[in-house]
């Protein structure tokens, strides 16, 4: 029996009680009875789950024990279930829940668990396909937190926040969009008259942008969902080298496509090569400090899960902004 006072605490959603998520066995025997008559009462049954354990409980419906399958099977049919069975076996109790019942699956890598009540009957058992679906809703509600923590929003508290809380939470990640802003309109000012010579630069600023801030985002993502403890300088290294070479595959194509487009818009071949290059380029770029930055937030000991996506879309803004007018002041101005 698993002690209360050792169980895991949890505030998760699957905190109800592991009632709700059991299975009448249908499996157990008789301590009394020999091999041959448990077989036979067995066989009578019509058992409509997959046979994982076969448990023997005694007279009152306690569990005593489980009963090695090879033993059944190749034991002796005079041999009485006591004398084959295991006395030690993990249980949970009835009022536990059902979340601290799949880290038990976790930890002893059981296929089930037989469920008890307070004075030790067998009420039922959770089996690995609970536990498996209980992981996924798990995984599901991780995958949901850090999408928004990648934002800047923690929702680990979102039912009970008050709105000045809510306020102070994600105000001053939007202060950080705001320099960003800032930064990129100084940028373009920068440029105010390559803008009035080349229109086109204006038009496709905003694609360019949200081209970059997509593929950040993308890799602050996949990097943020990396186990903590499996990180390492090899390993970061790596997974960056991946995520360059799959940013730049992905900007080709893009690039491709958005100087097609300039092309018929009228701007030319050199509105066209500027177009794939600032594409290209920026979103390599991107992905890149979008993959960098989680690891160095990481090293620096703060949580990446939260500051990591404001941060990368500031500099993918800033450096997308700078690299797109600076290309076309190399490509277009010469022949403005």
């Amino acid at each position: 029996m698993i002690p209360r006072s050792s169980r895991p605490s949890t505030s998760s959603k699957l905190a109800i009680p592991v009632l709700h998520g059991i299975r009448t066995v249908q499996t157990a025997v008789n301590v009394k009875q020999t091999i041959g008559e448990a077989l036979e009462d067995l066989r009578r049954r019509a058992i409509e789950h997959p046979v994982v354990y076969v448990y023997a409980v005694d007279d009152d419906d306690r569990l005593v024990g489980q009963v090695p399958t090879r033993a059944l099977l190749f034991g002796s049919p005079t041999d009485r279930v006591g004398d084959v069975m295991r006395s030690e076996l993990t249980t949970i109790p009835i009022d536990m829940s059902l979340d601290e019942a799949l880290e038990i699956f976790r930890k002893e890598r059981l296929l089930a668990l037989p469920v008890v009540d307070r004075e030790g009957r067998l009420v039922g058992a959770i089996d690995v396909e609970e536990y498996s679906r209980g992981q996924l809703e798990r995984a599901e509600r991780e995958r949901v937190r850090q999408v928004f923590q990648t934002l800047g929003l923690d929702v680990g508290h979102a039912d009970t926040m008050t709105a000045w809380e809510s306020f102070r939470m994600r105000m001053p990640w939007l202060f950080c969009n705001i320099a960003g802003g800032i930064l990129c309109a100084v940028i373009a000012w920068f440029f105010e008259d390559l803008l009035q010579k080349i229109v086109l630069l204006a038009f496709f600023l905003p694609l360019v942008l949200t081209l970059g801030e997509s593929v950040a985002m993308q890799s602050v993502t996949l990097s943020v969902g990396v186990d903590p403890e499996k990180r390492s300088l090899k390993r970061a290294l790596r997974g960056l080298r991946t995520e360059a070479l799959a940013a730049l595959m992905l900007g080709v194509c893009s690039g491709v496509v958005v100087a097609g487009v300039s092309m018929i818009w009228g701007g030319g071949t050199g509105g066209a090569t500027t177009m794939f290059a600032a594409v290209a380029v920026s979103m390599v770029f991107a992905a890149t400090v979008g993959g960098a930055i989680p690891l160095v937030l990481h090293a620096l000991r703060l949580d990446p899960s939260v500051a990591a996506g404001p941060v990368t879309l500031v500099v993918a803004d800033t450096a997308t902004t700078a690299i797109y007018f600076s290309l076309g002041l190399m490509i277009l101005a010469p022949t403005a």
